[in-house]
């Protein structure tokens, strides 16, 4: 089986999975303590397995499944949520994704399938954990555990089986309608998102919104159906994975109260690379994602612009958290920003292999 896999991947699900396996190195170094750092290093490598399987899946039956496992061996690892609880959004997503699998299967019927599209796609945005399929915060809850290393390391894997699943089992008519509810929805989160960073008082749920506004352009790209789209939204993926997540547990002393927040030379650059700035990866992806709005209509391109400008204060409100950085933490931020300025200086490497090159 696992020769299988290996050879079934996308040259996209290699680009993530790759990017999952930078992931956890990043998250590993940026963590506070050694015991932190072996339970992220091993719930990291067994989640990296499951999204392996979950983006060499060729069925949506399989994606499914593997799914449901993948949110169960999370639900059950040690947290302040109970089992049912962590298990409800994902279990909600799978249940919409297999009605939308099971009309196309038994209907062919316009009316149908337009049903199945929009199953399908509130199915991915619900399996994401995504608004409006939020999961219940908990700050203390250890990261292996929380819905933030679900939407930040677990969900992206779903962008690459699942778009392209859908889309081979909807019609000409019905497409348009997956892809015009996830860019309404993938729109919601990005404006809300980017608010919610800024404005909310809590720290913790500010993150939260940060990786929510990340998603909403990931959603925006893969509903305009377009290659140039899929990659922007493959490469917001690879920046939420490289530098969003890595960046998120280096802030957890501070999130809970141990260390006090401050603003430096290391916490400005984080917040550069937070925003999107140039020469961070963020900022091709934001480029190639305004340019395959832009080509399709062009008033969502000025709104994803007005969007992306609320993230500038909220960055700066989330590189504050970092706090101290010292010793391995401090390789880890160097580590973090070093991939983010190579991604945004070479993207073509990636671009060729998500499609937009």
């Amino acid at each position: 089986m696992g020769f299988e896999l290996a050879f079934s991947l996308s040259a996209a699900g290699r680009v993530l999975l790759a990017a999952g396996g930078l992931s956890i190195a990043l998250t590993v170094a940026a963590a506070q303590s050694g015991a932190e750092r072996t339970w992220l290093l091993l719930a990291g490598i067994v989640a990296l397995a499951g999204l392996a399987a979950i983006a060499a899946a060729s069925l949506p039956a399989e994606v499914g499944l593997l799914l449901l496992l993948l949110a169960a061996g999370q639900a059950s690892l040690p947290g302040v949520r109970s089992f049912p609880v962590r298990l409800r959004g994902p279990a909600f997503g799978v249940a919409l994704l297999t009605l939308g699998a099971l009309v196309t299967h038994y209907s062919s019927a316009p009316a149908f399938l337009r049903l199945a599209a929009v199953l399908l796609a509130a199915g991915l945005v619900a399996s994401v954990g995504a608004l409006p399929f939020l999961q219940e915060l908990a700050r203390e809850e250890p990261v292996p555990a929380s819905p933030i290393a679900w939407i930040g390391f677990a969900a992206p894997a779903l962008a690459i089986a699942l778009p392209l699943q859908a889309l081979t089992s909807l019609d000409a008519a019905s497409g348009p309608v997956y892809g015009g509810l996830l860019v309404a929805l993938g729109v919601v989160n990005v404006v809300w998102g980017g608010l919610g960073a800024w404005r909310t008082a809590d720290d913790v749920a500010a993150w939260r919104h940060s990786f929510l506004a990340d998603w909403g352009l990931a959603l925006v790209g893969l509903g305009l159906l377009s290659s140039v789209g899929s990659a922007a939204a493959q490469l917001v993926l690879v920046f939420v994975l490289v530098v969003r997540l890595p960046l998120y547990v280096l802030a957890r002393p501070v999130l809970l109260g141990k260390e006090e927040a401050r603003l430096g030379p290391a916490q400005l650059l984080a917040a550069a690379a937070l925003a999107g700035a140039a020469p961070f990866a963020g900022f091709p992806a934001r480029l190639l994602l305004l340019k395959a709005a832009g080509d399709i209509y062009w008033p969502l391109a000025l709104v994803l612009l007005l969007g992306l400008l609320l993230w500038l204060p909220a960055s700066l409100r989330l590189a504050r958290t970092l706090g101290p950085v010292r010793g391995l933490r401090a390789l880890g931020l160097a580590g973090v920003a070093g991939a983010g300025v190579a991604i945004g200086l070479y993207p073509a490497p990636l671009l060729g292999s998500l499609g937009g090159g």
